[in-house]
């Protein structure tokens, strides 16, 4: 089986985490707080890729479920909120759009579709539509929404939809919405262990570095080896358009405890917002949520 990433693929990857590095991780914090978001979006609308998943004859780049999985987890090691915002947009959001009727144009230029997952009735503010999972689609103006705050993704605009509003379920949608979830946990988290390497590089205590210690090593060891093997199990959801419930749950588990162990590493500075742990961990929280992923395989396992 060869694993390496078709060469189109390979340089989408690379300038997105290029865009990542430069933009968007040194106003990570600033985006946390509300603040910088529209110059980040300003930024983000040269890379032209709002139209990733939506077909060419209607304005998109019509590219792949693995194009998408790669960009959300580049921006996610960035900005989990940017990475979430385009998640939803790209993903569930364009597949729905995608089956319809409506002029994708706005949707294409940047403007966000956002969705609404069954679980839960926030999401980011929507501007050209909102996708129900049942399939509805709405103009950003038909739902009455709620100023919200929340634990983590603060700059990814999220608010409280009507919940008199209850979509049902969508098999398409429900695929790009886990598979999203798990791309951005997955970058996030990835991010979080890259700090916390580089910390305990830099951290010294009893006249070397915390990193020549067997205890963080084996905490860095244990954080690649399982954010590698979600990385591998998201990629293959991406490829063969299945399993993306098993992606969410694995990459939940390997993401939660990935940035746990980068928070140890990091001791008491973790918890401050000098450190971007703090961000990630509680990225990674608000998506780890995983029980309607589990339910899906296990209803496939026992049918």
């Amino acid at each position: 089986m060869d694993l390496r990433l078709p060469e189109l693929h390979a340089s989408i990857l690379d300038t997105v985490r290029r865009f990542a590095s430069a933009e968007l991780t040194p106003r990570a914090h600033a985006l946390e707080e509300g603040r910088d978001v529209e110059l980040a979006r300003r930024a983000f609308d040269t890379l032209d890729i709002w139209g990733l998943t939506l077909p060419e004859e209607r304005g998109g780049a019509g590219l792949d479920r693995l194009a998408y999985a790669l960009v959300v987890e580049a921006l996610a090691a960035g900005s989990p909120s940017l990475a979430w915002m385009f998640a939803l947009h790209a993903g569930p959001a364009s597949a729905v759009l995608a089956r319809t009727e409506h002029a994708l144009d706005a949707a294409c230029a940047g403007r966000l579709a956002s969705f609404v997952a069954r679980e839960s009735s926030i999401a980011p503010r929507a501007e050209s539509f909102w996708v129900l999972e049942g399939g509805d689609v709405l103009a950003a103006d038909a739902l009455p929404t709620h100023p919200v705050t929340t634990l983590g993704l603060r700059g990814a605009g999220l608010v409280r939809v009507d919940p008199s509003v209850a979509p049902a379920g969508d098999r398409e949608a429900r695929e790009w919405y886990e598979l999203g979830a798990a791309a951005t946990m997955l970058g996030s988290a990835a991010a979080a262990v890259e700090a916390a390497r580089a910390y305990a590089l830099d951290r010294r205590q009893f006249g070397a570095p915390i990193a020549s210690l067997q205890a963080i090593q084996f905490k860095l060891a244990d954080a690649l080896t399982e954010l590698d093997a979600a990385r591998l199990l998201v990629r293959r959801a991406a490829t063969t358009a299945q399993g993306a419930a098993s992606a969410r749950v694995l990459t939940a588990r390997a993401a939660t405890r990935a940035t746990s162990e980068a928070l140890q590493i990091h001791g008491g500075y973790g918890y401050t917002k000098e450190y971007p742990i703090e961000r990630h961990v509680r990225a990674v929280r608000m998506l780890a949520q995983s029980d309607v992923a589990r339910a899906e395989i296990a209803t496939t396992a026992l049918a």
